[in-house]
């Protein structure tokens, strides 16, 4: 009996090692996958800088460029007023016009002389007028030059932020993929040891019914983190399913709050978090990453993650299940108003903050309820 005992253990510490050992493979994989993620993360961040500094010197030579040309127009101005008093003093001894400025003269060597001087005004004026054009068609293409440039620069920055807020997501589902894989790995070794401790006590027995509770004892702790481990590879096909469970575990032990939403909040806080960080101005109307109006930005981010919300706050709130603010969760949405009446939309972080896109002149940023309190909560 004592040997039937230690082999069980033997079989159960086999199990334990094998869960150890997938549990320490796919903790090393979604490493090397965060490592990579992050590399990905700093590569971005650096383009991203370079792509402000890059917009950064264009709309500054723009501006260079809009003082150069207001410069040429006194030039011009000047130049116009240097043509007139040249005309001026061609017309000597109050001559109606150059024509007669040269028919006034007493022989034909001064009428030539006239017509040399009358003919050196008319090229210098043509050349100046020549000069002027060329000036102003040189200073309006180098702008024009310059808009395009700053225009494809806008969105490549654009498209370098959105590449950094996916980023962001993805960062954040794999973290939370890899607690969950060392909780396994954790519960695992916790096993190897305790079938180890197992086969101690079973060698040690005195008799076959003390090796044999032993190796029961083993018995169910293997099998324990056998199933934890099944449960939390389950819970891994996607770090999504992952934080939705953890949320409706916590929303069950709140009676009175409704369930929490499916959304992977972890991954909703993490693109707003990131979009704080990309001075995006607020735009009246604007659903995208050259401007968001307080709505336009739940709706982008929501959007992202499957969720489809309405285009005004007032609509948002509409589709959600009202709640105290005192119960929102990381991840709900804070409206301030009532009813038809709601005026203003923001994303709970948790701790009392939220982000929105607050009014013009500012950008997506933190807030505080203790700053400006909501109305009330709303749950998707």
């Amino acid at each position: 009996m004592k040997k039937l005992g230690l082999k069980k253990v033997a079989v159960m510490a086999a199990a334990a090692f094998t869960v150890l050992g997938v549990a320490t493979s796919a903790s090393a994989d979604t490493q090397s996958d965060l490592d990579a993620v992050k590399a990905k993360i700093a590569e971005t961040e650096k383009k991203v800088s370079e792509g402000q500094v890059a917009l950064s010197k264009l709309e500054s030579q723009e501006a260079k460029t809009s003082q150069e040309i207001a410069t040429l127009k006194k030039n011009i101005a000047a130049r116009s007023a240097q043509l007139a008093d040249q005309a001026r003093a061609a017309q000597l001894n109050d001559a109606g016009s150059m024509l007669e400025f040269v028919a006034n003269s007493d022989s034909v060597t001064e009428a030539v002389s006239r017509t040399v001087t009358v003919a050196t005004v008319v090229r210098a004026n043509n050349q100046t007028l020549a000069d002027q054009k060329a000036d102003k068609e040189k200073l309006a293409q180098k702008q024009t030059d310059l808009q395009t440039a700053a225009e494809k620069q806008k969105e490549q920055n654009k498209e370098l932020a959105q590449a950094r807020a996916d980023l962001a997501v993805q960062k954040t589902d794999l973290e939370a993929k890899k607690a969950s894989e060392d909780e396994a790995k954790a519960k695992a070794e916790a096993a190897k040891k305790a079938a180890e401790e197992a086969a101690k006590q079973v060698a040690a027995a005195k008799s076959t019914d003390d090796a044999e509770k032993a190796a029961n004892q083993a018995e169910a702790a293997a099998a324990s983190v056998s199933s934890s481990s099944n449960n939390s590879n389950s819970n891994n096909q996607t770090a999504s399913q992952t934080t939705t469970n953890q949320a409706s575990s916590q929303a069950a032990s709140t009676s009175a709050a409704p369930a929490a939403s499916s959304v992977n909040s972890s991954s909703v806080l993490a693109m707003a978090d990131s979009l704080t960080k990309m001075h995006i101005p607020y735009v009246w109307g604007g659903s995208s990453l050259s401007g968001f109006d307080c709505s336009g930005l739940t709706q982008y981010v929501y959007g992202h993650f499957g969720k489809s919300l309405a285009r005004t706050a007032a609509a948002q709130a509409a589709q959600t299940t009202r709640i105290p603010v005192s119960q929102a969760q990381p991840g709900d949405l804070l409206f301030w108003g009532e009813g038809g009446g709601v005026y203003h939309v923001a994303i709970y972080v948790g701790g009392g903050s939220y982000i929105h896109a607050p009014t013009e002149g500012q950008f997506v940023k933190y807030g505080s309820i203790s700053g400006w309190a909501p109305s009330f909560a709303g749950r998707l």
